[in-house]
């Protein structure tokens, strides 16, 4: 899975940068929300908010363009513009929606205001540099946007940016842990029922001196002994390779610390490692599945290997391959492996194809052993586009708070496919029918 698409500002400052794009969002949210207000007294104000809606994405796209200029002096700063367009691009998609509901009178007007004015505060604290009260407006607004959207109908569970989910449950509570986004190198957000999620914060404050800020995306936790460790991608400084790494923690929630002196796994002359995910076998011993690029000859590739038993360091003879490439759907891609043992099988669930596309899907493959073969299933995507979500993957599969199996994983809203639109998080039950997951409905 790829991070995050950055664009570059070029000879503007970081600050004019942020100021152009946030000040065009603002501009758009603010008269969005404004309409919204005064729908109730004229349906010809419908028109007028699509139109205001249409022309701030323009707006956008043209000043994307006109930032698309080289400068890498200023790697860092144009990176964490790229997250901050990618979180307000959420934001501007949820409006969207319920700008559509309102149009069918099927969404609250008061309910598009609350949000739209949570969304418009967080803008304005990007803008001023206020990061955490950003994120605090974003959250306080999450329920109300969670609800114009339908999560308990199908659609998205967290209404903002969170990309590759990874979820575990510690002490009642779930974590969810994400792609770099404006909360952070790894953002992360909490919730007791699977249903509501909060904002908190950044998991991985501080990278190690080999890492590239910005580019740390596909995070997966796991429970070794009294510790929380972290697995990421990230790549490094200067030749920009992608690799693992791995950082620790007594609490889930963080904030994790990574000592490395260098990444834990890159395979460089394979177009690099990405998408590390801990799973254990049967007598609970760690091991760590992820992805090659693909490269000298060789196609893109899921490996595993096993972990030490802190989890920090690979200790196996080499990796195993567990799949690579072989049917239609998956488009020469396979990616964001998630091993779950279940009735004394190892299941591996993977994504193919574009993550950048509506074809992206998961698929999944049954496993011999904790180090494979594994073998396909089915010739067809387990997951697959559907009405309210496009191009789902970047999957986990964990167990909830019952001992029932979950899926989460990050999926586009229809007609919002592709960057800079926001991968929006998707939580939904695993059932085993005749040796076989399939994703049911929403729980």
């Amino acid at each position: 899975m790829a991070p995050v698409r950055p664009v570059r500002p070029g000879r503007l400052g970081y600050g004019a940068a942020i100021a152009v794009v946030a000040g065009v969002l603002i501009a758009g949210l603010v008269d969005d929300a404004q309409v919204q207000l005064s729908l109730h007294h004229s349906d010809g104000q419908v028109a007028t908010t699509k139109a205001l809606l249409g022309r701030t994405a323009s707006l956008l796209a043209s000043t994307t363009r006109s930032l698309h200029v080289t400068d890498e002096g200023r790697d860092a700063a144009q990176k964490s513009l790229a997250r901050v367009t990618a979180e307000l691009t959420s934001a501007k998609q949820v409006l969207a929606q319920a700008q559509a509901g309102v149009d069918s009178r099927s969404v609250e007007v008061d309910d598009a205001h609350s949000c739209a004015g949570g969304v418009n505060r967080s803008v304005a604290a990007l803008q001023a540099g206020n990061q955490t009260r950003a994120v605090a407006d974003l959250s306080a607004v999450a329920p109300v946007c969670e609800n114009i959207l339908g999560s308990a109908s199908g659609g998205p569970v967290y209404p903002f940016d969170f990309a590759d989910p990874d979820v575990l449950a510690a002490n009642g509570t779930y974590f969810a842990y994400g792609t770099n986004s404006t909360a952070g190198n790894i953002q992360i957000t909490e919730s007791t029922d699977l249903q509501h999620w909060t904002k908190a914060g950044d998991a991985l404050p501080a990278l190690p001196s080999w890492a590239s800020p910005g580019d740390t995306w596909a995070p997966a936790v796991i429970r070794l002994r009294r510790s929380y460790v972290l697995y990421y991608t990230a790549a490094t400084a200067g030749t920009k390779v992608q690799c693992l790494s791995v950082a620790t923690s007594k609490r889930p929630q963080g904030p994790f610390v990574d000592s490395s002196k260098g990444p834990l796994e890159c395979q460089p002359a394979l177009g690099g490692s990405i998408d590390p995910s801990p799973y254990l076998d049967a007598a609970g011993d760690p091991y760590l599945a992820w992805k090659s690029n693909g490269g000298s000859g060789q196609p893109a590739t899921i490996w595993a290997e096993a972990l030490d038993p802190r989890g920090t360091a690979l200790e196996g003879p080499g990796p195993s391959p567990l799949l690579r490439p072989s049917q239609p759907w998956e488009g020469s891609v396979v990616e964001a492996p998630s091993m779950v043992l279940v009735d004394g099988r190892y299941d591996l669930f993977y994504s193919g194809n574009n993550w950048n596309s509506a074809d992206y899907g998961v698929g999944l493959a049954h496993c011999a052993g904790v180090l494979g073969p594994c073998a396909k299933v089915s010739p067809e995507p387990l997951l697959a586009s559907q009405s309210n979500f496009v191009g789902p993957g970047g999957e986990t599969v964990f167990t909830d708070a019952e001992g029932h199996l979950d899926i989460a994983f990050d999926a586009w809203l229809p007609g919002a496919v592709g960057y800079p639109h926001s991968r929006l998080l998707f939580v939904r039950p695993l059932v085993v029918t005749n040796d076989l997951p399939r994703v049911g409905p929403p729980g």
